[in-house]
């Protein structure tokens, strides 16, 4: 059963408008919602929560159209940056404010186990030793896990979070991510997330709409996504590091060759025509390096070529390589490749990617 519907949802606000938004949710589904400033992603979190009025569509909860009711009669949550906690009450008040008529109702014969008991949702989010403080005395992280259970108090048929985790350390924001997913799946919660962050969006999502001035640019499953963006747009805001200039050549079987600076790879045949320029997206993590000394084998036939190591930046566990030689890439390794590899700076290394690992878009 389709549980969030968004239908031709259309916003004029000013300047700025949102532009025909189509979207469907199932119960414990979550949609990530990426995009640069100023595409709408807040602007589309406010109108389904009631805070501004559509000019066309509808929005369906549950089969219910809520288009025109107000935001207290549509039992969404809404979490937003700044947490939006009571200053002047304590955590435990702020949790317990929230408990509705609502809290204890069953949701299409789901209930959660933590609805209607503040108690156990202070637990659960691991806050309640801080239940008699006000939020001025808790960090960051604390006061999102408060915000959290506050927003799950009263049973809502609907998650809306507005990049919730923005202020929070990356090991905070990793063990709150993890347990909300959980928690989500486990109550078979919808839910539509704002997010600037790549690993959130991959570690939650089930679907992801990219919006562009309020646009639509692209919608499908997370994989869709991440492995076949729409345009180079797509690709960059779903993190692909390398994004080269081709030109389409002879076809061979289910391979066609694609000229890419002083280099012609293969990728697989895709339906642009001999001759067009295309666009090559190649992730970071699917270029394989070894040292170019090595002895050659049969996994590395395909775009093989020899570059250099111009830079090697360290980023906790993960390195990036960044190449120079026939083309400028950037190899994604953990830290014991490289070090396995002895590479540093100037190092001759043998590099290959999967005809798979090319994406081929119109440019």
């Amino acid at each position: 059963m389709t549980n969030i519907a968004i239908e031709g949802l259309s916003l004029s606000l000013g300047t700025f408008a949102l532009d025909n938004i189509e979207v469907a949710l199932d119960g414990g589904q979550i949609l990530v919602v990426l995009g640069p400033n100023g595409s709408g992603k807040s602007v589309l979190l406010e109108t389904i929560a009631g805070f501004h009025r559509p000019d066309t569509g509808r929005i369906l909860i549950r089969g219910i159209d809520v288009t025109r009711l107000p935001p207290e009669r549509r039992r969404v949550a809404f979490v937003v940056q700044n947490f939006g906690l009571f200053p002047h009450l304590t955590v435990e008040q702020n949790v317990r404010l929230a408990l509705g008529p609502h809290a204890n109702e069953k949701r299409s014969g789901v209930l959660s186990p933590l609805a209607g008991d503040a108690a156990a949702l202070l637990s659960y989010f691991g806050v309640s030793h801080l239940a008699a403080r006000t939020p001025g005395r808790l960090s960051p992280g604390e006061k999102q896990r408060v915000a959290l259970a506050r927003a799950l108090a009263a049973n809502p048929d609907l998650f809306l979070f507005d990049e919730p985790f923005s202020a929070l350390d990356s090991q905070t924001r990793e063990q709150l991510r993890d347990d909300l997913l959980s928690l989500l799946r486990r109550i078979c919660l919808p839910a539509i997330f704002v997010t600037h962050d790549h690993t959130d969006a991959l570690t939650l999502a089930d679907r992801v709409l990219v919006l562009r001035h309020g646009k639509t640019v692209q919608v499908g499953t997370a994989d869709d996504v991440y492995r076949r963006p729409s345009d180079a747009f797509v690709a960059r805001f779903s993190g692909v590091e390398n994004i080269l200039t081709g030109r389409i050549g002879a076809a061979h079987g289910d391979r066609l060759a694609v000229s890419v600076g002083d280099i012609v790879l293969q990728a697989v045949k895709p339906s642009s025509p001999p001759g067009a320029e295309v666009q090559v997206c190649i992730r970071a993590e699917q270029v394989r390096l070894r040292d170019a000394r090595s002895a050659q084998d049969s996994e590395w036939r395909e775009n093989r070529f020899t570059a250099r190591v111009a830079n090697i930046r360290r980023m906790g566990a993960v390195v990036r390589v960044e190449l120079e030689g026939p083309c400028r890439l950037t190899c994604c390794l953990l830290t014991p490749q490289l070090q396995e590899m002895r590479l540093e700076r100037g190092s001759s290394v043998e590099v290959s990617i999967a005809a798979e690992a090319l994406h081929l878009i119109p440019a």
